[in-house]
Order: C-alpha cells, then sequence, then structure tokens
C-alpha cells in the first residue's frame, strides 16, 4: 500500500501546498481541527519521530516554529498547537512523519468539535492568508 504524503511530495495527488524546498513541504490538512491547520512533511519517507534522521527533524520543526510564529505574531491567532503523533496508540493515522501546525482562534471549538472537511474556499483563504508571510519560513531556515 502506498504513502499518501509520499504521492502528494511527489506530486501525484493533490495538495493545498502552502510552503515547499527540495526536503520539505508545508500542506493544509484536508481534515482540519481549525482554519489554517497545517501539516509539516519531509519529502523523504519515515514512519515516524523515532526514525526520522535528526536532520530532517530539525528542519520540519522550523519549518513548523516558522508558521507557528506567523500565525501568533503576524496574524494575530491567540495560540497555537504544534504536534506529532508517533504510532497509532497516539494518534498517528498517516505512518509518514510530519507535524501538525494548528492556530487556535477564538471560537474555533476548541475542544468542543472535531474536524471538519477542508472546502476550496476555506483552502484559498488560508493560502492567501499565509502567502505574505512565506520570508518568515525562509528566514527560519537560513538559520540552519
Amino acid at each position: 500500500m502506498g504513502c499518501v504524503f509520499c504521492e502528494i511530495s511527489k506530486k501525484e495527488k493533490p495538495a493545498y501546498i502552502i510552503y515547499e524546498d527540495d526536503d520539505i513541504m508545508t500542506i493544509l490538512d484536508i481534515n482540519p481541527i481549525s482554519k489554517g491547520h497545517l501539516l509539516v512533511i519531509p519529502k523523504e519517507h519515515h514512519e515516524g519521530i523515532q526514525d526520522t534522521p535528526v536532520k530532517t527533524l530539525i528542519k520540519a520543526w522550523v519549518t513548523a516554529s516558522a508558521f507557528a510564529k506567523i500565525y501568533r505574531v503576524n496574524l494575530n491567532a491567540p495560540g497555537v498547537n504544534v504536534v506529532t503523533n508517533s504510532g497509532s496508540p497516539a494518534g498517528q493515522v498517516i505512518f509518514h512523519f510530519h507535524v501538525h501546525v494548528i492556530p487556535r482562534w477564538d471560537q474555533d471549538g476548541f475542544k468542543k468539535s472535531g474536524r471538519h472537511q477542508l472546502n476550496e474556499k476555506e483552502a484559498n483563504e488560508v493560502i492567501n492568508m499565509l502567502s505574505n508571510h512565506i520570508d518568515v519560513v525562509k528566514d527560519y531556515l537560513k538559520q540552519l
């Protein structure tokens, strides 16, 4: 069985791409917890955090940190969750290491409701919201 994140990184499956370089891809989660829920995905396949090379871990977490900064500082999100799940008991559903960046907005239903299906209108709103701030990600990654 194939890996959906590998297929997305090879452009075999569509995704709403927010940021991409040779090693990392940041996409919108298709079942977001809140508006702007992102997934930072290394292009190289590793099942979980425990078997991902340190250099890849650093780049993924630095990228996630940059997006957390964009949400908190540039876009005034009151909070943000940055998390990875490793193993099905921890909530991992796709067994390709990735980091969730989940902005928390007032009235986003945190702790009250689950995920919803991403639609094209919402995806385009988030893409437009983040597109002017990608330099923050690039500045973070230059520090590696």
